[in-house]
């Protein structure tokens, strides 16, 4: 105890010898290791929470909450108490817990619900069970999307009606709640479109609306038109097909020429016209025989002479019907679609370039357009390229123009600039760091020393050890005695280094004048 007051008297007391910029210091380092020794804890002590269930309403969440405390298991709420998160070591455990519990009770229900057996329900009950499981199932298959955070199916099945013209179709209306980044595409909404038609009997594409969270329509909420689909399907293959041809084109020259030595344009009027064709030939030069029918027919007559003598003869009969039919070809063609009826292609080409002359200004360059043998060959490249036909009426046209590079050379310029000026800052940066992290090295180093030093001097050492020398000095008067003066205590210290540097200087004196020559000259 004694101990401990002694410490802090002796703190007091250094804290009392400080200038205020040493004070301002030591509670710095003070506050900053408790700042970092609670956020190490904190750390240390976190809890990472995950999602155990969202879109949870009042009564589920309400019951989720009351088996988690019955547990002890910490939990979180959000989105208004409709998301229920705990630890995330948890969550799958709790999950298999809650379902052998049957928690949570609602949710998208599909076919699952047929697994209980009712006795006495009613065709409507059948029905009513039919269409909830139908809904639960396409709710269940459109939240697979990725843009989709959740997702309700309404589905309305008329009864079946006598008469056809009584008959009413089905109808469908979905909702959708999208992720914060997410943005269905035309094509992802058709398919949603198409995919509930098709699980529905009766439902037509154009009985289904779609909207978002928002009420925004998402479907057309028209019948879906036949030859705009195929306008469109067309002006993308032909995109795709004048894409591919130019790339092939533009890299070949681009090997031949460099890059941005040339500029490549296809347009290719594609055939969509799809033509079914049958044809009936008949050859009169090659019949054959269709049928052919033998029939033999014989008969026997007996005379009487007057010599009462008696004679027979035979007569026998074949005919022969032969049918002839003549030979028939019969040909059903289908022409395919998207063929290349027309090629026409532009080509620019950029000339040369050389130094001017010893007169000129330094780095201007003189501008020479190429031969046209040289343009004949790169125009025998590019038909190679695009698989030019003449008998199609493909045309291309190749141009050799000089390619005004001012702006490229302007942002080739500024690019450079903005490349040293942020080599220039990052070097800056790294030396600014450097020195001060070398300064408050230096300084920090400086301070070390004191702070350890009166720190040294505040803790309170038990017996410290101390070798003393007594003289004893005698002195003689005029009167000739002697008087002995009182031995004066000295305390022997051990040698520092201005001792030693004394002591060197004093024994080699030269050696100590080359040390300090040699500094003065450095």
């Amino acid at each position: 105890m004694d101990q401990i007051v002694e410490f802090f008297k002796n703190a007091g007391r250094w804290v009392s010898r400080m200038t205020p910029s040493q004070v301002m210091m030591l509670l710095g380092v003070v506050a900053g290791s408790v700042v970092g020794i609670v956020m190490v804890v904190g750390w240390l002590s976190s809890v990472n929470y995950s999602r155990l269930y969202s879109d949870l309403g009042e009564d589920e969440a309400g019951e989720v909450i009351t088996y988690l405390e019955e547990n002890k298991i910490p939990y979180e709420l959000s989105d208004g108490g409709r998301t229920v998160s705990i630890p995330s070591d948890q969550v799958y455990k709790t999950r298999i817990s809650l379902a052998s519990e049957g928690l949570p009770h609602g949710g998208t229900m599909g076919y699952s619900i047929f697994d209980q057996n009712n006795l006495g329900m009613t065709d409507f009950l059948q029905n009513l069970n039919f269409r909830r499981a139908l809904e639960g199932e396409l709710t269940r298959t459109i939240m697979q999307l990725n843009e989709v955070k959740s997702a309700r199916v309404h589905i309305v099945m008329p009864k079946e009606r006598l008469f056809r013209e009584d008959q009413k179709s089905a109808t469908a209306s979905v909702v959708l709640k999208l992720n914060s980044s997410g943005n269905l595409a035309r094509g992802q909404i058709a398919g949603i479109t198409h995919l509930v038609a098709s699980s529905v009997e009766g439902l037509e594409p154009a009985n289904i609306t779609i909207v978002d969270y928002d009420g925004n329509l998402l479907s057309s909420g028209s019948k879906t038109d036949p030859l705009a689909g195929l306008s469109s399907s067309q002006l993308e293959v032909r995109k795709q097909v004048e894409d591919y041809l130019q790339s092939k084109s533009q890299s070949m020259l681009d090997d031949v020429l460099g890059p941005g030595k040339s500029v490549v344009r296809v347009t290719a009027d594609l055939n969509f016209q799809q033509i079914e064709k049958t044809s009936e030939t008949y050859d009169p030069n090659a019949p054959s025989i269709r049928s052919e029918e033998r029939i033999k027919s014989s008969a026997t007559s007996k005379d009487k002479s007057e010599e009462t003598s008696e004679s027979s003869s035979d007569d026998n009969n074949e005919t022969l019907v032969t049918n002839y039919e003549l030979n028939k070809t019969v040909e059903h063609i289908v022409n395919a679609i998207g063929n290349i009826d027309r090629l026409s292609v532009a080509v620019m080409v950029d000339g040369n370039y050389k130094p001017a002359g010893d007169g000129a200004d330094k780095g201007e360059m003189i501008y020479e357009p190429r031969s046209q043998e040289e343009l004949d060959r790169l125009a025998g490249i590019v038909r190679s390229a695009i698989g030019f036909d003449s008998q199609r009426n493909d045309q291309i046209e190749m141009v050799n123009i000089a390619f005004d590079r001012q702006s490229l050379e302007d942002n080739q310029q500024f690019l450079d600039t903005m490349f040293m000026w942020d080599f220039y800052v990052d070097l800056a940066r790294k030396i600014g760091y450097f020195l001060i992290a070398a300064l408050l090295f230096l300084y920090l180093r400086k301070k070390s020393k004191k702070i350890f030093a009166v720190l040294g001097k505040m803790v309170p050492q038990a017996g410290p050890s101390r070798v003393v020398t007594q003289t004893r000095t005698v002195t003689t008067t005029e009167d000739g005695v002697e008087s002995e003066i009182a031995p004066v205590a000295q305390e022997k210290r051990e040698a520092t280094l201005v001792d030693k540097m004394q002591q060197t200087a004093k024994g080699q004196p030269e050696e100590i004048a080359k040390v300090i020559k040699t500094m003065m000259i450095e």
